[in-house]
């Protein structure tokens, strides 16, 4: 079974990488290694450019497909391998038939959107850590999760709807434990490389996104509740005052010198 090297996982602050068409899709292309995260435990998917030898495609989305689901306790839905699709933009689709399997290219990812996806999702951790602070019921009834640019946010399926105080309290248990500014520990199992987690102190949570190596960044957390249905309930977080980096981004210089030489 194919698989795509996911080199998002090796060194998350790659944003280029050399590649070669692995398989060609009607309206995606999939290589053999990629640094373009996909969609995944809430996290919207990187976008970017891939350059191939008769012109640039651009690629809208990002998503995994297939792989073996493993039987770990905690990290539910997770799985080994699969492949990498990188959804091509309608206005490029056409140009498509033009490509070939093993053809060289450079994919690039946009920089800007991940260092936001990242710091987004690092302060959605804090923002459950300290939801389940304030009731430990609620881990049971969530029932969903997403990341994007300005915001992140967690549902939840509840008898009673959050409070002005609940709300305060959340916010303030949430902005308390970044403050400390601890070192955030991304890794994973030793024996599935795919299940991977978040460590912040004693605070562990499954996870395969992308986050930060600690919470200065952030800045102060706003929280903020919407009633989102009958029983249903939302927790939205913000950070108007995130400074977002992207000095720590590169290409991958090793795989440039290996396709150079």
């Amino acid at each position: 079974m194919r698989t795509t090297d996911k080199l998002y996982y090796l060194d998350q602050y790659l944003y280029q990488t050399q590649a070669h068409i692995a398989t060609l899709h009607a309206e995606a292309i999939e290589l053999d290694r990629t640094v373009a995260f996909p969609e995944g435990g809430g996290q919207e998917a990187d976008i970017g450019t891939i350059e191939t030898p008769v012109g640039i495609f651009r690629f809208v989305w990002t998503k995994k497909l297939y792989g073996t689901p493993l039987s770990v306790e905690g990290f539910t839905g997770v799985k080994a391998g699969g492949v990498v699709l990188h959804l091509v933009h309608p206005d490029d689709i056409d140009r498509l038939g033009a490509l070939e399997v093993g053809m060289p290219v450079t994919i690039t990812i946009d920089v800007e959107r991940r260092a936001r996806l990242t710091l987004s999702h690092t302060a959605s951790h804090f923002l459950y850590a300290a939801a389940l602070a304030h009731e430990r019921e609620l881990k049971q009834l969530t029932i969903g999760c997403h990341i994007k640019e300005d915001a992140a946010r967690f549902d939840f399926l509840v008898e009673t709807s959050f409070n002005a105080e609940d709300v305060s309290a959340i916010q303030t248990e949430a902005n308390r434990l970044m403050a400390d500014n601890l070192p955030i520990i991304n890794d994973h199992l030793p024996e599935h490389y795919d299940a991977r987690f978040w460590q912040y102190g004693d605070i562990y949570i499954p996870c395969g996104g992308t986050h930060l190596e600690t919470p200065k960044a952030i800045g102060a957390l706003q929280v903020r509740r919407k009633n989102t249905g009958k029983s249903k309930e939302r927790l939205i977080c913000t950070f108007e005052d995130a400074h977002i980096d992207t000095s720590c981004y590169h290409v991958d210089a090793e795989r440039l010198a290996e396709t150079a030489s």
